[in-house]
């Protein structure tokens, strides 16, 4: 019995000393044993059974990041979505994913093709809405402006995807003239919206949103609420049919 306390102490003790939040005294005696002693039997506990330190880091870490989640989509009832955030999909769906993406960002790139297909899916429950988030440096904010210059000309979709097939940090003014033209905008007048205070001011505010929810990294979803970071295209599918089975139940 004393030795079973001992043990599961120590593997209490495991998952403090991990998080590195250990602050309490060690008592100077266990139960009658030592201080020195009960060290001995946890240290030799711990090296015939190392998987019990393995354990306590792999829970610490699923702590975390639920604590994280839980963070995130916390702080996302702080953000509005607004007449200005490009919108895909029917008005009153459902189900509404929000993705903050990057068009320097590889896996952005690579969630696309799943992100339209749940815009294009038959039953039309769900609408898309971008957050052009543009955190990866000036020329992200360049080709974030060109599609927001898109969606006044009423070609946002057509815009966004054809950048998205751009190799990351390859743009430049004169690329995002090209892609404008193969999608049928008026260049000039993409141009001259894209310097303009109203454009900036829509990507500093996905920008600032961003901030707001201390992403770390795009893309990042939420769908109804419900905080997904980075692309897995079957945990965002699980993701997506546990919604809609809530919803049958609403």
């Amino acid at each position: 019995m004393r030795y079973g306390i001992i043990i599961s102490a120590a593997a209490a003790l495991a998952v403090a000393a991990c998080s590195g939040q250990s602050t309490a005294k060690a008592p100077d005696s266990v139960d009658g044993l030592t201080k020195a002693q009960v060290e001995a039997i946890v240290k030799e506990y711990l090296m015939r059974e190392p998987i019990v330190l393995a354990e306590a880091f792999a829970e610490l870490q699923r702590r975390e990041e639920e604590a994280k989640i839980a963070a995130t989509e916390g702080a996302w009832k702080n953000v509005s979505l607004t007449k200005d955030d490009p919108t895909l999909g029917p008005a009153n769906a459902p189900i509404t994913i929000v993705e903050f993406t990057d068009y320097n960002c590889g896996y952005c790139k690579l969630a696309t093709s799943w992100v339209m297909s749940q815009v294009d899916d038959r039953r039309g429950d769900v609408r898309v809405v971008i957050k052009e988030s543009a955190v990866r440096g000036s020329n992200s904010e360049m080709a974030a402006a060109a599609a927001l210059a898109a969606l006044n000309q009423g070609k946002y979709r057509e815009m966004h995807l054809a950048l998205m097939k751009v190799p990351a940090n390859a743009y430049t003014p004169e690329i995002i003239e090209q892609v404008g033209k193969s999608v049928g905008l008026d260049v000039a007048r993409m141009k001259q919206d894209m310097n303009s205070k109203s454009i900036k001011d829509k990507v500093e505010a996905s920008i600032a949103d961003y901030q707001k929810v201390n992403l770390e990294g795009t893309p990042s979803f939420f769908i109804n609420g419900t905080y997904i970071g980075g692309f897995g295209e079957q945990h965002l599918n699980d993701v997506m049919q546990q919604t809609r089975e809530k919803l049958k139940k609403t």
